[in-house]
């Protein structure tokens, strides 16, 4: 995994904790959200390793349609 993955990994990983803090203080709305920017984080991660990003969410999540879905 290349530096640029595993940062973005990281970053996932550090905002899954945080909607998780938030879970526990009955927080849902920001959790949720904490929540979204984690899995979107770790899916740049795997586009990343594919040398692929876009600048727009629209564009991450119908290239990880395309190519792993």
């Amino acid at each position: 995994m290349d530096s640029l993955a595993q940062y973005r990994l990281n970053n996932a990983e550090e905002k899954l904790e945080s909607a998780k803090l938030l879970l526990d203080a009955r927080k849902y709305k920001d959790s949720i959200g904490r929540s979204y920017y984690a899995i979107f984080s770790a899916v740049r991660a795997v586009l990343a390793n594919d040398k692929v990003d876009f600048s727009k969410h629209a564009g991450v999540i119908a290239y990880f349609q395309k190519e792993y879905i």
